[in-house]
């Protein structure tokens, strides 16, 4: 898979750029987001390849331990991938978004909603609003019901990834975004 190859042109404003006021990434130099953007795309399309049973060449040497982190938590805890890494809508409410990995689990007892992170530190707000607003889309353009949600934090020297939870929180994380999507939709000059 290409990076970016899942990517249609949406007529709604993307789950991230919803949340981009709030992100905090404004204070960080645009050549190390876009350094870290780049990181996250190659190893998110050397995952998707992974889960969906499909080729990829080998990563370069500076991804290789992300992707090998991510392919070992996959094999370790995946019974069935239900969703991998595709654009759904939700016309309604006027918002899109690329969840990264839906899976089923037989460990970790339940339909599991994943978003890959390479970054050490979790973000827990943002992340969180984040995959509710992917798990409300899911659920309501897909029809699959979401038991759980959480990051996967791939490993830079290829341990097993940690996946964080956010399960608890989820009404509080869905109404955060909703009031992000709101104050996002007030604010964008209208053409």
């Amino acid at each position: 898979m290409k990076p970016n190859e899942y990517t249609k042109v949406s007529k709604h404003a993307s789950v991230t750029k919803v949340l981009a006021a709030y992100s905090g990434y404004d204070s960080i130099h645009p050549m190390y987001l876009e350094k870290a953007a780049n990181r996250g795309t190659i190893v998110h399309s050397h995952l998707a390849a992974f889960a969906l049973g499909e080729w990829s060449p080998a990563p370069k040497p500076e991804y290789r331990g992300y992707v090998l982190s991510g392919t070992k938590w996959l094999d370790a805890f995946v019974s069935e991938v239900l969703l991998v890494e595709e654009e759904l809508e939700e016309p309604s409410l006027g918002f899109c978004g690329h969840p990264d990995l839906v899976i089923r689990s037989h460990k970790l007892c339940g339909v599991i909603l994943i978003d890959w992170k390479t970054p050490a530190t979790v973000h827990r707000k943002i992340w969180g609003a984040q995959l509710a607003a992917y798990a409300h889309m899911i659920e309501q353009q897909k029809g699959i019901e979401i038991d759980r949600i959480g990051s996967l934090r791939l490993n830079p020297d290829g341990k097993m990834a940690k996946f964080d939870e956010f399960t608890g929180s989820r009404a509080a994380f869905w109404q955060a975004f909703y009031a992000a999507l709101i104050a996002y939709n007030f604010f964008q000059p209208k053409s």
